[in-house]
């Protein structure tokens, strides 16, 4: 007798925007480490990007990654300590399922890549870099953003409001 694992087929919808200057981020997605979607966000918050792909998923863990590249350091000016012109991707919002996840989306973990010189110039100063952290929606870094979650999404959905 074989095991029979449960697929469902899972739309997601992203809403993402950009800050920028001279050169836009780059943003690749994936669902479970495989590639869904990759482009340059130029869209602004009151008209941001909208990404929808709709893929299949095993019954069990999964994750929602945005990728966020395309900055050097020459993408963050900084004027008398204070930054003056940068380069962000921001999540204006994410559905699953053609659900909202709300709040939830404060759950996602970014890990940012620090860039060099300036990572080592903080640490010399004693300022701690954080290594990834939560209750991130602008991600100014090059880094990943990662949302877990389950299938199936409804299941996990109702186990996880609070």
């Amino acid at each position: 007798i074989g095991i029979f694992m449960a697929t469902e087929n899972i739309k997601f919808k992203l809403q993402l925007y950009s800050e920028y200057w001279s050169r836009p981020p780059i943003v690749e997605i994936f669902v479970n480490d495989q590639p869904k979607y990759m482009k340059e966000i130029t869209e602004t918050k009151d008209k941001p990007a909208v990404i929808e792909f709709t893929t299949p998923l095993e019954e069990g863990p999964a994750s929602l990654k945005i990728k966020r590249t395309g900055k050097d350091i020459r993408q963050t000016v900084v004027e008398n300590g204070e930054v003056v012109k940068d380069q962000l991707v921001c999540i204006k919002g994410i559905e699953i399922d053609e659900i909202d996840i709300a709040s939830l989306v404060f759950e996602g973990t970014y890990t940012p890549d620090y860039p060099e010189p300036w990572a080592t110039q903080q640490r010399a100063k004693g300022t701690t870099l954080p290594v990834s952290f939560k209750e991130a929606t602008r991600l100014g870094h090059n880094g990943t953003w990662e949302f877990k979650f389950s299938s199936p999404f409804y299941l996990w959905l109702l186990e996880n409001l609070y």
